[in-house]
């Protein structure tokens, strides 16, 4: 039998069966054996919901904390919004709040309090900052090497130097006699073997195939022994601080504080996970599905919308220094990645980091924030059942203080986003493949998930 032969038009819809908001949607991975996790020995939220160390070095990134509730009604988008459905009234158990707000006592109200009445009112949300990125005034470019100082001073390399000498001393017996600007040398040379690459180091300096920025500026033994005995601490005096990276830790402290002097104005940021790629041998090194990259070390990343990293913590388990987690690893990277982000800016990130108590906590901090999220995250909220949805049919559900909305969207998957910066309207027009039509269609997207498509994702070029 002769292969049936793919049209352009098959290709085009086999290429569009994904959401605006891509990896996002609600209609798969949802855990429906998950119940709330407080550790009555504890008293805290239990914290491998969200860490991937407790459930085989994988990351799934969809943990569900809330159970799906039963479908409500459903907003059309027209010139007269309809009603599928009325809305249910939602009975609430008094004993859960007051459960939960013994065992949490010093959370605030709005987190302790979780149980409240949803409505299908408009949210009038915030005008998000416009942050200028240019034109740039004209000025010389500086050589490489002094971007490259901003990140790794002379300092860094001087003791880079000192302690590879002090290991290769005790290691080897004798003096390795290496100096700061032959260390400069091999970070120079692994620099080019990560763009040029060859399937074998030592090919670099292989006769007739050699790569002779390589090759003339340091020799292949010389090479390996530097990068055998290569060290930044001295390894006799361990810190008492349960710091799984304390060994490379002089280079995370150049690059974080560098990082940390770059301006700050008020504006859009997003948060997410960036891996470090990395196959050597390593007991932190994890496999994160749907990354271009999988394999590396977790690094929480928090950039502007334009792609500048502004800071960034390494994932190292139940050691990475976060502070508070009682509202769950999550939130607490949120919390962590924000301490510096100027008030009234607008954080986005995906359904690995949003909570409803989160989205309380950076409110109270002068903070909006605008992520996807799991439908069973959100309790007793109501949402339609998705097979009411059309395409470009939104549903929009604002809490009783009207500081929250959560707004569900029907694309060619459901996705769902909770804001405390914007609403459905104004909405837009985004064109979107339809498999009825077998065509690219016009279809209206709500306000909240076009700043999130925006805002979001400028930490991707990064992984």
């Amino acid at each position: 039998m002769r292969p049936k032969k793919v049209s352009n038009d098959d290709i085009l819809s086999f290429l569009s069966d994904e959401s605006e908001i891509d990896g996002y949607s609600d209609d798969s991975d949802i855990d429906k054996t998950w119940q709330p996790p407080v550790s009555n020995k504890t008293n805290e939220l239990d914290e491998s919901e969200c860490s991937d160390t407790e459930i085989g070095e994988v990351s799934d990134l969809n943990i569900d904390y809330f159970t799906e509730t039963s479908p409500s009604t459903l907003h059309q988008i027209s010139p007269s919004p309809s009603t599928l459905s009325s809305q249910p009234q939602i009975q609430t158990d008094p004993q859960i709040a007051i459960t939960f707000s013994q065992q949490h006592p010093s959370l605030p109200r709005s987190e302790t309090n979780m149980i409240a009445s949803w409505t299908h009112d408009s949210f009038s949300g915030i005008h998000l900052p416009d942050v200028q990125y240019g034109p740039y005034p004209y000025k010389i470019i500086e050589p490489a090497y002094n971007y490259i100082k901003k990140y790794l001073p002379d300092s860094h390399f001087n003791e880079a130097a000192f302690y590879t000498n002090m290991y290769a001393m005790s290691k080897l017996g004798k003096e390795l006699k290496t100096s700061s600007n032959e260390i400069k040398v091999l970070y120079g040379a692994h620099a080019m073997i990560s763009i040029i690459k060859y399937p074998r180091i030592h090919m670099y300096w292989q006769r007739g195939i050699q790569f002779e920025s390589i090759s003339q500026a340091i020799t292949r033994d010389r090479f390996f022994l530097l990068r055998s005995c290569l060290h930044f601490v001295d390894l006799n005096n361990r810190p008492p601080q349960a710091d799984r990276f304390w060994k490379i830790k002089p280079i995370i402290d150049n690059v974080r504080n560098a990082c940390l002097s770059i301006p700050r104005k008020v504006g859009c940021f997003s948060i997410d996970e960036q891996m470090i790629p990395f196959l050597g041998h390593c007991p932190h090194r994890q496999y994160v599905r749907n990354k271009p990259r999988p394999v590396g070390l977790k690094n929480f990343v928090i950039t502007t919308s334009k792609g500048m990293v502004l800071d960034f913590e390494i994932y190292q388990g139940q050691n990475t220094p976060l502070g508070d987690r009682i509202l769950g690893l999550g939130p607490a990277v949120v919390l962590r990645l924000s301490k510096t982000i100027p008030e009234n800016s607008v954080l986005f990130f995906d359904r690995y980091f949003t909570t409803l108590p989160l989205l309380d906590r950076l409110n109270q901090i002068g903070l909006k924030a605008t992520g996807t999220i799991m439908n069973n995250r959100l309790k007793n909220i109501q949402f339609a059942e998705d097979k009411k949805f059309n395409q470009g049919k939104w549903e929009e559900l604002s809490r009783a203080d009207k500081n929250v909305v959560a707004i569900k969207w029907k694309d060619s998957k459901c996705v769902t986003v909770l804001s405390i910066a914007t609403g459905a309207e104004p909405h837009s027009m985004v064109k979107r493949w339809s498999k009825t039509e077998n065509k690219y269609i016009e279809v209206p997207c709500p306000s909240a998930i076009v700043s999130y498509n925006q805002n979001m994702g400028g930490w991707s070029g990064l992984v």
